[in-house]
């Protein structure tokens, strides 16, 4: 029995060993990857008339990832820029993220609903590995995007994976008609990379303003 108990503990250990190993390793790798510098932001135009000769000048935000406001920045957060149209000052732009109502309420969030709140000043915190695509709309589309705020404040679930900060911009993205990659149990910079890259096209032109940092008129 003593011999049992002997190697049932010795397996335990190098179970528990192998673990915090293996977690530390993808802590080692995440860290890394999700630290890299970023693709340059991207600008679309997805306003009906874009010639500006109708005087359809349009509003603009920003679909925006970066590092978490955490030592480690994990997991990433997605968030939106309002009323701007290019990367400049923006911690002086009205900004908003969905996230649970406290920290603690993280991990409980990967298995049950919990609750949600929308954080103002979203941008605050939350740029390093900053990555955006900057979006022109027309004024009725940019006001319909505005009520998916109060769609989420009417109902604050929050569920990783399901219910969270992805799925606020992507719902936006879905009224701008923009092309969405799959987005549960996505990294935030994951599934920004991803949108970047099936709407690199619609404008092309104007990847290099935004690259730039400049106004997208």
């Amino acid at each position: 029995m003593k011999i049992l108990a002997f190697k049932i503990a010795k397996c335990t250990i190098c179970l528990c060993l192998a673990a915090a190993l293996g977690l530390g390793l993808f802590a080692a790798i995440w860290a890394c990857i999700y630290r890299l510098p970023r693709t340059a932001p991207i600008s679309v135009d997805m306003r009906s008339d874009k010639s500006g000769n109708s005087g359809n000048k349009g509003r603009a935000l920003l679909i925006c990832a970066a590092l978490a406001n955490n030592p480690h920045g994990f997991p990433g957060h997605c968030y939106i820029v309002w009323d701007r149209s290019s990367i400049e000052r923006l911690e002086y732009a009205e900004s908003d993220g969905f996230v649970p109502a406290s920290a603690s309420e993280l991990i409980p969030s990967l298995y049950a609903d919990v609750r949600g709140i929308m954080a103002d000043h979203a941008v605050v915190g939350n740029t390093r590995s900053f990555d955006c695509i900057i979006v022109r709309l027309d004024e009725e589309a940019y006001q319909k995007a505005r009520t998916v705020k109060e769609r989420f404040l009417e109902d604050p679930s929050f569920h990783t994976g399901v219910r969270d900060c992805v799925a606020y911009v992507d719902q936006i993205a879905a009224i701008a008609k923009l092309k969405r990659p799959p987005r549960s149990f996505v990294y935030p910079l994951d599934y920004l990379a991803r949108l970047k890259h099936m709407n690199s096209n619609i404008a092309p032109e104007s990847c290099a303003l935004a690259r730039n940092g400049k106004q997208v008129d």
